[in-house]
């Protein structure tokens, strides 16, 4: 649904307005930001071995069909 060109009804903000609304936008971000993944969260060494192992992996002479080789 258009409804046609945006304007604006107010005057534009004063700089101490824009300097409150970008600091209320990067105070909401922080307190929202993801936390750091802790030692707990962080992958194992087996999952690292897999994954590594995956990404070394060569498809075999049956599968090469489905990459075009």
């Amino acid at each position: 649904m258009n409804t046609g060109p945006i304007r604006s009804i107010s005057p534009p903000p004063s700089e101490q307005e824009a300097a409150a609304l970008i600091a209320a936008i990067s105070r909401f971000l922080a307190d929202n930001a993801p936390a750091a993944p802790t030692a707990q969260q962080q992958a194992s060494a087996w999952q690292t071995a897999a994954l590594r192992e995956g990404v070394n992996h060569q498809p075999s002479r049956a599968a090469r069909w489905a990459v075009g080789a």
